[in-house]
C-alpha cells in the first residue's frame, strides 16, 4: 500500500499496489460466492454484487493514473463506497440465504481492504506532494 510508489512519469503502476492486488483477488472471490446465489437473483443481488465489487479495483487503477493526490483520493473514495455497497449486499445475502456458503471471510476481507483504502486516502490528502 505504498502511496509513494511511482514510475518515471510520476504515475503509479497500479499493478504494484498491494491494495489493487487484494481488490482483484477479492473481486474474484465475491464473483465465486455470487454464483451460489439462486438463479432468480441473477438480475438483482448477483448483478449488484458483481458491479460493486468490480468497481473497486477499477477505481483504484484509474486513481493511480491520476496526476494529483487529490484526484487519486477521489477515485479511492469511489472504491471505498463500493466496498461498503459490497458489504451491505453480503450482509443481505446472509439474511436472505443463510444456507449459502458462509461469507464471513468475504466480509472480513472487504473490511480489511476498506481500512487500507481509507488509510491511503488520508495519506494522500495529508501529503504535500503534487503527485500520487
Amino acid at each position: 500500500m505504498d502511496a509513494t510508489l511511482t514510475t518515471t512519469t510520476g504515475v503509479q503502476d497500479y499493478h504494484e499496489l498491494e491494495i489493487w492486488q487484494r481488490a482483484m483477488t477479492y473481486a474474484v472471490e465475491v464473483y465465486r460466492f455470487s454464483s451460489q446465489l439462486p438463479d432468480d437473483e441473477r438480475y438483482n443481488l448477483t448483478a449488484q454484487l458483481r458491479r460493486a465489487v468490480t468497481s473497486v479495483p477499477l477505481n483504484i487503477a484509474e486513481g493511480a493514473a491520476c496526476i494529483t493526490n487529490v484526484e487519486f483520493a477521489q477515485f479511492l473514495g469511489y472504491a471505498y463506497r463500493s466496498l461498503k455497497e459490497v458489504a451491505t449486499s453480503l450482509e443481505l445475502c446472509q439474511r436472505l440465504y443463510p444456507a449459502a456458503q458462509s461469507n464471513v471471510v468475504l466480509l472480513d476481507e472487504g473490511q480489511q481492504i476498506s481500512k487500507m483504502v481509507h488509510t491511503l486516502i488520508r495519506r494522500l490528502k495529508t501529503s504535500t506532494s503534487a503527485t500520487p
